[in-house]
């Protein structure tokens, strides 16, 4: 029993599920999903919201008793370093909210940054480097799909993953330029991904060549993984009802000198 709770949490680890996808991920049958569920929201180790499963208050808990949750200045403080090294005027980290879309669970922004805030607003994957990395990573999944939308080519994902990272542009005339790398857990799953956007005159025209050494390593500190995946459901005044994984939305002017 305890090897079907441990798969139960594998899958909603990577983002929310239903009873039905957490079935078809692990091979157990739906009316035991169901019953375990059940046992599991009563001991708080996962968490309902509408029919999809996230992970339940004590998983902070038992992160934080088991090997201490940095403060959250920590992620932030890094995450606004590798904003104010790179000249990008936004800094996000985003989870997947269904199989066909991401959300937003972390930002860092210039003061002045032109994009609006995307904290906690799910949103469709389309074709762009944070999205290509998501794919990239789950391609080897076995039941991983590839939504009509975003139809990238094996030879694609081949060559993103043996990078490490993805880059693309967007704006008019291409102006943002876009990086953006997996953060892995510990089995080597894409569980997240972070991106970093801003000007072309400051990311260039090869933003993943310039930038992308800088991202992975960011993506791969431990500290920062944590702070970000273990403070699920938290809240944000304003934020819609669906929203699921949420950390603190740190809006900070760029350092000088």
């Amino acid at each position: 029993m305890l090897e079907k709770v441990s798969a139960i949490l594998d899958v909603i680890e990577r983002g929310p599920a239903s009873s039905a996808e957490i079935a078809q991920a692990t091979g157990i049958s739906r009316g035991t999903v169901f019953r375990l569920v059940r046992d599991m929201a009563r001991l708080g180790l996962v968490a309902r919201d509408g029919d999809r499963i996230t992970l339940g208050p004590r998983i902070p808990q038992l992160a934080a008793a088991s090997d201490g949750v940095p403060a959250a200045h920590s992620w932030a403080e890094r995450l606004a370093a590798l904003r104010d090294r790179t000249g990008a005027f936004a800094v996000r980290l985003h989870q997947l909210h269904s199989p066909a879309t991401r959300v937003c669970i972390a930002e860092v922004l210039d003061l002045h940054a032109p994009q609006r805030s995307q904290l906690g607003m799910p949103e469709p994957l389309r074709a762009d480097p944070v999205t290509l990395t998501f794919l990239t990573w789950q391609s080897d999944r076995p039941g991983a799909r590839v939504p009509a939308a975003v139809p990238y080519r094996d030879d694609t994902l081949t060559r993103t993953r043996r990078r490490g990272w993805a880059q693309g542009f967007s704006g008019p005339d291409h102006c943002v330029a876009i990086v953006a790398a997996p953060v892995l857990d510990r089995r080597k799953r894409v569980v997240a991904v972070l991106e970093i956007s801003g000007p072309v005159a400051a990311l260039t025209t090869t933003p993943g060549r310039t930038h992308g050494r800088s991202l992975i390593a960011v993506a791969s500190e431990s500290d920062v993984i944590s702070e970000c995946l273990y403070r699920k459901g938290v809240a944000v005044p304003g934020a819609p009802a669906q929203t699921v994984s949420i950390l603190h939305l740190l809006t900070t002017t760029r350092r000088t000198g």
